[in-house]
């Protein structure tokens, strides 16, 4: 996860952060600048390097590796506004348990319920405000062999090293987007 806030869940940010003209990412970026120079108990977190204990403690999480497969499963607490780090691959996420909203790829807010089922697209950086504990997964394909590499591999904190071809997809839909509610 990248940026996780124990205070000051801030409901109504989730519908606000695309509102702006501008990349989604940007905004989320925004956001979480926001958050780490004003919220007490932010904490941040970078694709690829260890947890810290605070994020261990906290937002503990369950890792995996085998036949090409890694597995993440993190728990995340009522009231809590998680951003996640942006997604470098296709994959399925599972709400195991709990219930949240996320800010969907098209500036929707969704509310959904565990068990549930997200087929998450490269691209994709979720802004997360949730209503009730949670477990959360996710399966990934990897060749790494450490938990470290894995994360780096499916994982960035830039959008700007996605494909090029993902990037102007985004911008494109954002930009629609932007235009249907002007």
């Amino acid at each position: 996860m990248g940026l996780l806030s124990r205070k000051n869940p801030l409901k109504k940010i989730l519908q606000n952060i695309p509102e702006t003209r501008g990349l989604l990412w940007e905004k989320i970026l925004e956001l979480e600048k926001q958050i780490l120079g004003n919220v007490e108990g932010a904490v941040h977190h970078k694709a690829g390097t260890e947890q810290s204990e605070q994020m261990q403690e906290t937002y503990p999480l369950i890792q995996h590796i085998e036949g090409g497969l890694y597995t993440r499963q993190i728990f995340m607490p009522k009231g809590h506004l998680v951003i996640s780090m942006v997604h470098k691959q296709n994959h399925p996420s599972f709400l195991l348990k709990g219930e949240l909203s996320y800010l969907a790829d098209n500036g929707e807010v969704v509310r959904i319920k565990g068990p549930h089922v997200i087929y998450t697209k490269e691209g994709t950086q979720r802004v997360l405000y949730i209503h009730k504990d949670c477990h959360w997964a996710c399966v990934y394909k990897t060749d790494a062999t450490t938990f470290i590499e894995a994360e780096a591999d499916v994982y960035t904190n830039d959008y700007k090293e996605l494909p090029k071809e993902i990037i102007e997809k985004n911008k494109k839909l954002w930009q629609e987007l932007a235009q249907r509610r002007s």
